[in-house]
């Protein structure tokens, strides 16, 4: 899987593989080890199933560029919850734009409905004949 990071993420690999840098720089802490590793363009780190990594770009504002290895559960669910998060928010927008608009057309034919009297139309004056 080809990923582009411009800030930290948390991630499990599901299956043995490989982590590989393609562009840029990236910082890895890997659970149960004491040190970090910074991984250059070209770089790679193996990975075992299950392992818990924390992974982001070296340098803040510089994206970097990775090919994990395999499916894994927790990075689709996080983008699934930014994606549902971010489209609640475009709806929630969407709906008070509509109401918005309902009210003004509700007014509208409010003052439409009140305005036309019978005895103040040209009609009813005798003015047009």
């Amino acid at each position: 899987m080809m990923l582009h990071l411009s800030r930290t993420l948390r991630w499990q690999s599901l299956g043995t593989g490989t982590l590989q840098v393609t562009t840029g720089q990236a910082w890895v802490t890997r659970d149960g080890f004491a040190n970090d590793w910074v991984l250059s363009a070209g770089d790679s780190l193996p990975l075992r199933a299950g392992e818990h990594i924390t992974l982001g770009p070296l340098h803040e504002g510089r994206p970097v560029g990775l090919s994990l290895p395999g499916p894994q559960p927790g990075l689709p669910a996080a983008l699934r919850g930014a994606l549902l998060t971010r489209a609640a928010g475009l709806a929630r927008g969407l709906g008070e734009a509509l109401i918005a608009l309902a009210r003004s057309a509700d007014a509208m034919a409010k003052r439409a409905q009140g305005c036309i009297c019978a005895g103040e139309s040209m009609a009813s004056s005798g003015a047009l004949k």
